[in-house]
């Protein structure tokens, strides 16, 4: 009947033999309900020009630190939880032919960066509450760079626990191999933007957005929602407007030319030439703490000469990735 070949994101209660599959279940899609319309709510705000996506909040109100820290736990724990629900389903061992269905090391991986989010939202919020800023009004690389490095080192652990080397979680997308490339290209850019990290909440939202709902693409895939190129179509919309946060961020900062300019040539650096990315992250850390040190972390500090190198870093971008997908 119609009615029975109905498809719905909600497992039905007959597919739920246990108390633990019912609850479980239910419990992920109450989370994963409040996720994806916290997620909508604060870029609603952001597409309505209210500053930080509105997270001027948690620290304009004037209320006990306290306060402002259960405010910020509980806008923030049910995404963790998101995650450590999904732990409840028995999934393929292997991943789909197409890509763009979770499995076990996906959902591990996801668990990290998510966990990578979250605590560099922790970090910018405790940098809003209590102005922690150097003499130049910038803010420290260090802590970030620490989450990135660190992140880096568990999502290796993972990948080695499976058997693989390395996380392919786009290039063994089925998707062409040049929107692979860019697609790839745009993580590069969230790193750099993770160890530019202020006190700005907005850009992790943008960077748990894309953890959070290309895992809900999955979902839909998974249950014949859409097809594979809308799945691959909604990953490339969900990185596009979180890239217009990120870029609405740097311009506000004076440093749009910089980071572009280090995004792509690290991406590069790595995708074309095979850079060690343990090196590479940690040269780009240095240059930012040399920048920062010297006062010069802002494209204002180049003059003309860094829209130039931004300009020639996205030639360059837009060649290797010609080169690489011929």
């Amino acid at each position: 009947t119609m009615a029975s070949s109905r498809r719905t994101l909600l497992t039905s209660a007959a597919k739920l033999p246990t108390a633990f599959d019912y609850w479980s279940h239910r419990l992920h899609a109450s989370l994963g309900l409040y996720v994806f319309s916290h997620l909508m709510y604060r870029y609603y705000l952001f597409f309505t020009h209210h500053r930080d996506m509105g997270f001027d909040a948690l620290t304009s109100s004037g209320d006990e630190d306290t306060t402002e820290a259960t405010s910020f736990v509980m806008l923030f724990l049910p995404h963790l939880l998101l995650q450590l629900s999904g732990f409840a389903f028995s999934l393929p061992n292997k991943r789909h032919p197409d890509g763009n269905r979770i499995w076990p090391q996906y959902r591990w991986e996801a668990l990290v960066f998510c966990a990578r989010c979250l605590s560099l939202s922790f970090i910018a919020w405790r940098r809003k509450l209590n102005n922690w800023k150097l003499e130049d009004g910038s803010c420290s690389a260090v802590p970030a760079a620490f989450c990135v490095v660190f992140t880096m080192i568990l999502a290796d652990q993972v990948a080695k626990s499976y058997g693989t080397k390395k996380s392919r979680t786009i290039r063994d997308l089925k998707a062409p191999q040049w929107s692979q490339y860019l697609m790839s290209s745009a993580q590069f850019h969230a790193t750099v933007h993770c160890i530019l990290i202020s006190d700005t909440l907005s850009v992790q939202i943008a960077a748990l957005t894309v953890v959070q709902l290309s895992a809900f693409g999955m979902t839909m895939r998974r249950k014949g929602f859409i097809s594979q190129k809308e799945g691959v179509f909604l990953y490339a919309l969900v990185l596009l407007v979180g890239m217009i946060v990120i870029f609405d961020d740097l311009m506000r900062r004076s440093i749009f030319n910089l980071a572009l300019f280090l995004g792509n040539l690290t991406a590069v650096m790595r995708m074309y030439f095979g850079m060690n990315k343990y090196l590479m992250w940690s040269s780009v850390l240095a240059i930012v703490l040399f920048l920062q040190r010297k006062g010069m972390l802002s494209d204002d500090a180049f003059s003309d000469a860094l829209p130039l190198l931004n300009y020639a870093s996205w030639l360059l971008l837009v060649s290797t990735c010609y080169w690489k997908c011929r």
